[in-house]
């Protein structure tokens, strides 16, 4: 899905599936920090992995989606199956990506941040309020941009196909979006600081606008205006053991999904008649990075 139209043979579906995990496209996006803010002029810079996996619907959509994929899209249901699952794989993005950070104390009891996870760029501020020597609250909003552009690669090529894709045929899949997110922290320091604990609620919403080509030798009918809406709401548990100033960070994100969208076809001729998306479900999002303090 994107802004613009997606070639995309349905046979090679799963070819493209797979590259865009590896490439690093998972949606977890997490915090990986403790609720306590840095000091004015301190920074961190961080590197890890961040994940995210689903369960139920959700991942029942995708998987009917890749079927779908596997054979042409002759019948209305073949076609619903494998758009709505695009579509889903697209908002929730399961896999798991790099996870980058940095952020720096602007005022007092005051930070700024920006993650890129693969799949988003955020950037974010928060507020600590220290409620004693050990624990503090902090509350934070963070704005994101998607742009899902996986490296070009050519289609596979089945010689026992009935109708063998073309390998010199090249696609690029891409999704562009924005979101926001409200996390709230309750954490402690711990071992003299050299240890820190944080959890809390995390909400938020992300919105995906594009389109996509069910076939290539079907232009004119098989584009599909895509559009969806994630909201959810998760719990954020995370740990930091190290000796400054360097320290290992772990967090679980568990979160509920509720997932919107709309496919219609671009061109009024279309025979294709698609229904809504609308999925729930669970989905966890392990991550971990080495992070160093300045």
């Amino acid at each position: 899905m994107a802004s613009g139209a997606v070639e995309l043979a349905p046979s090679a579906w799963l070819s493209w599936t797979l590259p865009w995990f590896l490439a690093g496209c998972g949606g977890g996006a997490a915090l990986l920090h403790p609720a306590q803010t840095l000091p004015v002029g301190g920074m961190t810079i961080g590197a890890g992995v961040s994940g995210h996996f689903g369960s139920g619907e959700i991942n029942s959509l995708i998987d009917d989606g890749r079927s779908a994929a596997g054979n042409p899209l002759t019948t209305p249901e073949a076609a619903n199956a494998y758009a709505k699952g695009l579509l889903t794989n697209a908002l929730v993005a399961p896999g798991a990506s790099p996870w980058v950070s940095a952020r720096v104390g602007i005022l007092e009891n005051t930070e700024a941040g920006l993650t890129y996870t693969g799949r988003s760029l955020r950037l974010d501020g928060r507020y600590a309020f220290e409620l004693d020597e050990q624990w503090t609250l902090s509350l934070g909003l963070g704005a994101s941009g998607m742009v899902l552009t996986p490296e070009r690669r050519p289609t596979q090529f089945d010689p026992m196909a009935e109708v063998p894709n073309n390998p010199e045929a090249e696609f690029e899949p891409s999704a562009k979006g924005w979101g926001a997110d409200l996390p709230v922290l309750l954490g402690v320091r711990l071992l003299a600081g050299f240890g820190d604990v944080w959890f809390g609620p995390r909400l938020g919403f992300e919105h995906l606008t594009g389109s996509l080509r069910l076939e290539r030798n079907d232009p004119a009918s098989s584009l599909v205006d895509a559009e969806g809406t994630r909201l959810w709401a998760g719990l954020v548990a995370g740990f930091s053991l190290g000796i400054p100033p360097l320290s290992l960070r772990f967090e679980l994100t568990s979160t509920y999904q509720r997932l919107s969208g709309t496919l219609t076809p671009a061109t009024t001729n279309s025979s294709l008649d698609f229904d809504a998306l609308e999925a729930s479900g669970w989905t966890f999002a392990p991550s971990g990075a080495i992070v160093g303090k300045f």
